[in-house]
């Protein structure tokens, strides 16, 4: 007796091909899930429109604080975006310029939040990065 025939069950794909290319379809789409909730943090996925001022950009620099991301991130760009024309008056390291500072703080995730020795992980909030630094929002 001959081995059975794999028949094309739709669209001239064999059920075999049709599961196969399932499973890829769900690795692809699970990996894309994954690759864009890196470094994401859900307490802060919300933007108040609220952008920080310059006392407090600064005031955060001036109490440890030092944001570590890269451009292409849209975390990073989120969390950027809160302290609006003042975004120079907080420390920020690219990864990708500045390869060696990320390796040397151990940099594994986008964006993080250095803060007097401890990382801090994902997008904060303008209250919660005042909270861990003492600077005062308003």
């Amino acid at each position: 007796m001959g081995k059975k025939a794999n028949k094309p069950a739709f669209l001239g794909f064999t059920s075999r091909d049709l599961m196969q290319i399932a499973i890829i379809l769900a690795a692809v789409i699970f990996v894309s899930f994954l690759f864009l909730n890196i470094g994401m943090d859900y307490e802060a996925t919300s933007y108040s429109g609220v952008a920080a001022t310059e006392e407090f950009s600064a005031c955060l620099t001036a109490n440890g604080a030092t944001l570590y991301g890269v451009s292409w991130c849209s975390h990073c760009n989120s969390q950027k975006v809160m302290f609006g024309e003042h975004l120079d008056k907080i420390a920020f390291v690219d990864c990708d310029e500045y390869r060696n500072l990320c390796e040397a703080a151990e940099i594994e995730t986008y964006p993080t939040w250095l803060i007097n020795g401890r990382k801090h992980l994902g997008v904060k909030s303008l209250k919660t990065l005042g909270a861990l630094t003492g600077c005062d929002l308003e």
